[in-house]
């Protein structure tokens, strides 16, 4: 007779076992994914690529859509791309070969440039002779400056292969521009033709709504870039600092990631003005510096981009964060555009149907009852 409770005991005690069929399963479950993450990455670069001429393309259309209610849709396209390439070619035959000298003259003088910031500091060691943890921390800041400045010279010496890479990518760039330009209402008439008819409208009018704020993003950039950095490089030149072109084009390319760009140009441009031109106009360029970011910050940037582009600081940091720790800088770029094209998917898209599945009537349906 079997006693009460042999049963659940005997399955207690009887071990899971696991069959080499699962295992070689799982196993290649895991390899698929590793080598789906390693095609992916490899990938990312060209989706960089792809989405920067897209960003470029939309920025453009309110352009081409002017000028082909005037001749043909395909003119319109070339007519936008050329202005911008002659522009482009007129702004870097002005600022390439200055650009290029201070660059070069930066790159030769690095060495003595960490032996002036080391001396600088080491000033400041005697200063609190009789405070050790002080000439610690002096100490530690001028080991820290001299590398920094050392690798950022070993960075812009780059040499003739990141001018041809940077060269290739631009032309990369400017192509996928101009096939997503002429092809995009293709592209969004197939990608609508993809859901149910009912939803349809709702799609087109986000993906509108994309385009429009991705095309008051990137305008608003450039232009913003623009101000920042010529205000910033001529402060520095009226002062009569060194390389001060080439630190306002930092600044102004820098600016382009919101919020977390000043904090990336900040240090650079005050460690360049201390190694070159010492302590006095170092805190001189920081007081021009952050009366620049907050006068951007709170009159520039509104007026600049009102009300098209709505993203809050958290959506704009979270989503540098994560761009910049997938792609770099190239990702910090290209976050804030990304999550804002994100958040009108959830806004318009994703939150109304998740409402209309738990039967809540949006809030002006409720305010109009």
């Amino acid at each position: 007779m079997q006693q009460p409770g042999s049963d659940s005991e005997s399955q207690a005690g009887t071990a899971v076992r696991i069959g080499a069929r699962t295992w070689i399963v799982g196993a290649a479950v895991l390899a698929t994914a590793y080598l789906v993450w390693l095609v992916l990455a490899g990938a990312l670069t060209a989706l960089v690529l792809l989405f920067t001429g897209i960003l470029i393309a939309v920025a453009l259309q309110p352009i081409i859509d002017r000028l082909k209610a005037r001749m043909p849709f395909g003119a319109a396209v070339g007519a936008a791309f050329a202005v911008v390439v002659l522009v482009a070619a007129a702004i870097t035959s002005i600022v390439v070969a200055p650009l290029g000298a201070e660059i070069q003259h930066l790159v030769q003088a690095v060495p003595g440039y960490v032996g002036a910031l080391k001396e600088q500091f080491a000033a400041i060691q005697r200063f609190v002779k009789n405070d050790e943890f002080s000439r610690q921390v002096a100490g530690t800041l001028a080991n820290s400056a001299g590398g920094t400045f050392s690798t950022l010279g070993a960075h812009i010496l780059g040499g003739s292969a990141l001018v041809a890479s940077l060269i290739g990518n631009a032309v990369i760039v400017l192509l996928l521009a101009v096939g997503w330009a002429l092809s995009s209402e293709q592209i969004e008439t197939f990608v609508l033709s993809l859901f149910p008819s009912a939803s349809r409208r709702d799609w087109k009018r986000a993906i509108d709504e994309i385009g429009a704020r991705l095309a008051a993003y990137v305008q608003g950039v450039v232009i913003n870039g623009a101000v920042v950095g010529i205000a910033m490089g001529g402060s520095l030149a009226s002062l009569g600092v060194p390389y001060a072109l080439l630190l306002g084009f930092i600044v102004a390319l820098l600016q382009a990631i919101p919020m977390v760009g000043a904090v990336i140009s900040g240090p650079i441009v005050l460690l360049v003005v201390l190694a070159t031109s010492g302590w006095i106009k170092m805190l001189i360029a920081l007081a021009i510096f952050v009366v620049v970011q907050v006068l951007d910050q709170n009159v520039l940037s509104p007026i600049i981009f009102g009300q098209r582009v709505r993203l809050s600081f958290l959506l704009i940091i979270f989503s540098t964060v994560v761009g910049g720790t997938l792609l770099g800088i190239p990702g910090a770029f290209l976050a804030v555009p990304a999550a804002a094209a994100l958040q009108v998917i959830v806004t318009q898209i994703v939150a109304p149907a998740i409402r209309r599945a738990n039967g809540i009537e949006p809030e002006g349906a409720q305010a109009r009852k």
